[in-house]
């Protein structure tokens, strides 16, 4: 589950987005569905394309389908149990489970992201899609900077498109809890990000689905900076710093994509009010600094555009 606790956020339409502008218009004037066979099959009579079939059933699942926080903070555990004669029938059991959690999620209409990511995957599966659920860690805030990935928090897709395996998370995309209230917000972004980039906040179990050529270690990944949406939505990359943990004094900070236009501004832990920075551009990439002197144990979140953008622990 993602949570963001500052500003409510503004997010704007990509290009990418516009993209799917069609489907996504049908798609949310669906309304409720008794199941996912029946969403599959007015899918397949509405689009006729792999990317047009996964994208609706992507922008279905996120538009119908609410975050069950009551579920999240009060969590109640169902062992299951069951006897098999061979291979086969176990994994028929196994996803007769799955099955059965896709009802109760069609039928209720909330879920945790277990919900989400199985609802997708089922979907495609009646579609003919490749598609599979992903498991793993995914950090919520800047606390969690340093921290090695105990378990796993978080389920997510990838699904087979033009020969090549793409990510996407269906519950970030689908909207964020807010002083402790779920609000329904569709972030286009969480629909095939860079998976570099994803790895910023997701971790998979499994090393193959991070999908880059030099896989990262829990230790790597932990001491990442948070980059949070404010960042992914503007199309910006991070140069410098990319230690996640900084240490308690002038701080210079490089940003590819920043332009005059942008307004950049940051806030200390305990802080009410921010501070504006002044940046100057040169060949594409913002440059700004941020005096952490005397900030021991502190944190820091900076803000493009009041979005919450990058976090950092200090030191």
């Amino acid at each position: 589950m993602r949570l963001l606790f500052a500003l409510l956020l503004f997010f704007g339409t990509s290009l990418h987005a516009q993209e799917y502008a069609a489907v996504d218009s049908k798609v949310t004037n669906y309304g409720p569905m008794a199941s996912a066979a029946m969403l599959a099959a007015k899918i397949k009579t509405d689009f006729a394309s792999d990317h047009d079939r996964v994208r609706a059933a992507f922008r279905w699942t996120t538009e119908n389908i609410r975050y069950d926080l009551a579920a999240y903070y009060a969590p109640t555990t169902k062992k299951i149990s069951f006897s098999y004669r061979n291979e086969a029938e176990k994994q028929e059991r196994i996803q007769a489970h799955k099955d059965a959690l896709i009802a109760t999620v069609f039928s209720s209409r909330k879920s945790v992201c277990e919900g989400y990511a199985q609802t997708f995957k089922k979907l495609c599966d009646l579609l003919g899609i490749r598609a599979v659920v992903i498991k793993g860690y995914a950090r919520n805030n800047g606390n969690a900077i340093g921290t090695l990935p105990t378990g796993s928090n978080h389920a997510w897709n990838a699904v087979y498109l033009d020969a090549e395996w793409k990510l996407l998370d269906a519950t970030w995309a689908a909207g964020y809890e807010i002083n402790g209230h779920w609000k329904k917000q569709f972030t286009p972004y969480f629909y095939f990000p860079k998976p570099a980039v994803l790895l910023q906040s997701h971790f998979p179990e499994n090393a193959q689905w991070q999908l880059v050529q030099e896989p990262i270690s829990k230790k790597d990944f932990s001491l990442q900076p948070l980059i949070d949406i404010g960042f992914f939505a503007k199309n910006l990359t991070l140069l410098a710093p990319h230690a996640g943990i900084l240490p308690p004094k002038l701080i210079d900070f490089q940003i590819k994509g920043l332009t005059k236009d942008h307004v950049v501004g940051y806030l200390l832990k305990g802080q009410k009010y921010g501070t504006r920075v002044p940046v100057r551009i040169t060949n594409g990439i913002g440059y700004f600094s941020i005096s952490l002197n005397g900030k021991k144990k502190d944190a820091l979140s900076i803000f493009i555009d009041s979005e919450l953008a990058l976090e950092y622990k200090i030191q």
